[in-house]
Parts: C-alpha cells; structure tokens; sequence
C-alpha cells in the first residue's frame, strides 16, 4: 500500500459519495434539514479536496483502465488494513449486543471477510508478478476500448 493510497483513489471515494448523496436525496421520510447538511458536508469535501479530485478526474479520462485496477487493488489493501479497527469494533458490538442470533452472525461475517481478505493478500504476494500481468495485459485485451 503506498503512502498517498486516499489521495490518489479520492476521485472514485468523491464520485461514490455523490452518487449516494444523490440517492439520500430520494429518500423518503428524513427530515430535509439533514438532508442539507449531508449535501453540505460533501460539499465541503469536494471544495476542500478539489485539487486532487480534479487531477484523478484528468487521470482517470486520460487512462481510465489502470486508474481503476490501481483503485480496486488499493481498496482491497484498504479494506485489510481497516480490519485493525473494524475488529475490536465488532467485539464491543457483539459483547453487548442483545440479540444472540445477530451477535453470532456479526462474528461470523467478520471472520469471513478476513479469512477471504488473508486469502487475497497470500495469494497476491506469492503470485503478484502473475496477478499483475493478468489484471494490466489479459485482462485489459478482454476489455473493448481499454487503453
């Protein structure tokens, strides 16, 4: 994972923001004031972050397909690293969660998502070199218009 992981993948993180921002907009029965402020709130990420957000917009519609196999492989690297604090999370949850079933079925998600998270990340760094080659070369040829 590299140093700048969110400011080189902020354009997509910005894009999907909006896009549920839209969606929270046509969401029945939330009270409008709420609505205003999440909408404000995005704003000022955008306004805030604008610089980078523009050069990963110039990026991605230079070269959109290794901008977004580098997103998804940062996400991945994310999503394991976040485990470091989703973990303990879960644990106080599930300690004082009053539903048995929910309790069980939340430890047992977590254990998956990082069994198949440990998976991914022994099997990139014993085939990475493979990976690479098929995510930037074969996978890229599969693809129309990517360039």
């Amino acid at each position: 994972m590299e140093k700048a992981l969110l400011v080189k993948s902020i354009f997509f993180f910005i894009a999907l923001w909006g896009l549920a921002t839209v969606f929270l907009w046509f969401r029945p029965r939330l009270e409008i004031f709420w609505k205003i402020v999440a909408t404000l709130i995005f704003g000022f990420y955008i306004w805030f972050f604008w610089k980078e957000i523009s050069g990963g917009y110039a990026a991605f519609t230079a070269n959109w397909y290794p901008v977004t196999i580098d997103f998804l492989k940062e996400l991945v690297a994310l999503a394991f690293v976040n485990l470091f604090f989703f973990w303990p999370l879960a644990l106080v949850i599930v300690f004082y969660k009053s539903d048995e079933m929910g309790a069980e079925r939340l430890l047992k998600l977590m254990c998956l998502i990082t069994l198949m998270l440990w998976v991914v990340f022994v099997g990139y760094v014993y085939y990475d070199k493979g990976i690479d080659k098929f995510l930037y070369e074969n996978l890229r040829e599969m693809i129309p218009d990517a360039r």
